[in-house]
């Protein structure tokens, strides 16, 4: 279910499924409005806006493309573009990454429960080494920070989530060439300081980009 395209991966090759995660979506996109988007990509086989228990958006959801290469063509794409009046933050599913078999023909189908995998490919990220990943639920220590500045460092993405609280590793996301790729992961020492941080900065400007940050469901 894996393919090989540009970026990511320990070998400098990214292996990603079918599946796009989008966030940072308009509260009013619909699941129609995110499958005409990514339709500039190829062909949509399943797209679908997640909500909450009274009908309201959360913000985020899932392309499912034909096959891998229009995937990785949405990735290199349309994240950063508009949509609905908001930029929105398009990446791998890593839900889809992980799965080692496919389940073609069953969409929709629930996949059986696996162990989160151990991170990969750090990015320039500097202190302790992360913890083992703990089966299941995620930690809530560690956030997942999309849309930073192209020119931020770890220094900087820790610097300006400290004052969340105190910050135990801070990491930038970076291709093959050193560039980066605009998302990072900071990891607290405490669960609310990491609640604080998504409620402080989940949406916000920064340097002419919109933040999305969420619990990394990986740590």
């Amino acid at each position: 279910m894996a393919a090989e395209g540009q970026n990511g991966g320990d070998d400098g090759m990214m292996r990603i499924g079918k599946r796009c995660y989008v966030s940072n979506l308009a509260w009013k996109t619909s699941w129609q409005d995110l499958k005409d988007k990514f339709r500039e990509c190829g062909q949509v086989v399943y797209a679908n806006v997640t909500r909450g228990d009274d009908g309201r958006s959360k913000g985020w959801g899932i392309v499912e493309f034909e096959n891998p290469d229009e995937a990785i063509a949405a990735v290199n794409t349309l994240n950063g573009t508009d949509l609905g009046g908001r930029r929105i933050a398009v990446r791998e599913d890593r839900e889809d990454r992980d799965v080692k078999q496919s389940l073609e023909g069953e969409e929709g189908a629930a996949a059986a429960p696996r162990p989160a995998r151990a991170p990969r490919g750090r990015g320039r990220g500097r202190g302790r080494g992360p913890r083992a990943p703990i089966e299941g639920e995620p930690s809530g220590f560690q956030v997942c920070v999309q849309g930073i500045p192209w020119k931020f460092t770890w220094k900087e993405l820790k610097e300006l989530l400290a004052e969340c609280g105190e910050v135990e590793r801070a990491d930038v996301m970076s291709a093959p060439d050193g560039r980066s790729k605009g998302w990072g992961t900071v990891r607290f020492t405490t669960k609310e300081a990491a609640n604080a941080a998504i409620e402080q900065f989940h949406g916000s400007s920064l340097e002419g980009r919109t933040l999305t940050v969420f619990l990394d469901k990986k740590a």
